[in-house]
């Protein structure tokens, strides 16, 4: 018997230094990490994620497309800090406009703030995830806080139907008659890894399994029958089209109000499927019909 315990208690031990050596080596490597979302959660989006954090990002196992920076005093990925009621132009989206895998100087807030004589001019207020109740949301706290002359919207699949679902941490639209409400529900307090990795650091080979292999535990347990279903077809993706072209005209009506800027001030950019434009046998089924894009575009 002790001859087994002392037998468990080498394994435990090697496995352990073996754990410890595998995270000295990614520490050594550009694992994508260094981001959380501000604890500030009656302020988010306004405010991303916490001010003055260094980051690294990366793409997949191999770690490709590395890119390095630290996020500024509202928790975005721009390279200077904001001011208040500086009236720049905002430019608001999804992870398009988060643009964490480009250098700064390829976004489009900076090529845009380029064009305008500096890049102080952008204020970049992107997040992953965001749909177009954010964006109104995010509409009433910039005009509060910066008094914006001018507003750039990227628009992609799903900004609209999105809205829709109420989603933790997120911004939604319910339905009030003929109108809307906008509701939130706030991702505030500190999950377990969000604690240790503020109180020791991060930890790399966490990251990487969990983040750059995109690693999920309740995978392990789907059968081979769940795994083997077809993907679903793209009109039940897209769902109804009605309540979606509803929240278009309330998106519409409301966003120069809670800007604080005329119509004509406010741009939209329209994003396509890429993968679609590579090669079509890698299109996404969309999130939304043609019938709500085209609507969108006629409005």
């Amino acid at each position: 018997m002790r001859a087994l315990l002392a037998k468990l208690m080498w394994l435990i031990l090697g496995a352990l230094a073996a754990l410890v050596m595998l995270e000295g080596i990614f520490r050594l490597l550009p694992v994508s990490m260094g981001f959380y979302r501000t604890e500030q959660f009656e302020r988010w989006p306004l405010q991303g994620y916490e001010p003055g954090l260094p980051y690294t990002y990366s793409k997949g196992w191999q770690m490709l497309n590395v890119h390095h920076g630290m996020t500024n005093n509202y928790g975005h990925n721009a390279p200077f800090d904001y001011r208040k009621e500086s009236h720049p132009v905002i430019a608001v989206g999804d992870s398009f406009v988060e643009s964490l895998m480009h250098s700064y100087e390829e976004t489009m807030q900076g090529q845009l703030g380029e064009r305008l004589g500096s890049r102080e001019t952008v204020y970049e207020l992107g997040f992953s995830g965001l749909s177009a109740s954010d964006y109104l949301a995010l509409s009433h706290l910039a005009k509060q806080e910066f008094a914006p002359a001018a507003a750039v919207f990227v628009i992609v699949d799903g900004d609209f139907s999105e809205s829709l679902s109420a989603r933790l941490g997120y911004h939604h639209f319910v339905p009030q008659g003929d109108s809307f409400q906008l509701a939130y529900l706030p991702l505030h307090g500190e999950g377990l890894m969000k604690s240790v990795r503020k109180r020791i650091g991060e930890i790399s080979l966490y990251r990487y399994i969990f983040g750059s292999l995109g690693f999920e535990p309740g995978a392990v347990f789907k059968s081979g029958r769940s795994q083997k279903q077809p993907p679903r077809s793209p009109h039940r993706v897209a769902g109804d089209a009605e309540p979606q072209r509803r929240v278009i005209d309330y998106f519409l009506a409301e966003l120069p109000e809670a800007l604080g800027v005329p119509a004509q001030c406010i741009a939209f950019l329209i994003d396509s499927d890429r993968y679609a434009i590579y090669n079509p046998q890698l299109a996404s089924p969309p999130k939304e019909s043609p019938e709500v894009r085209r609507y969108f575009l006629d409005q």
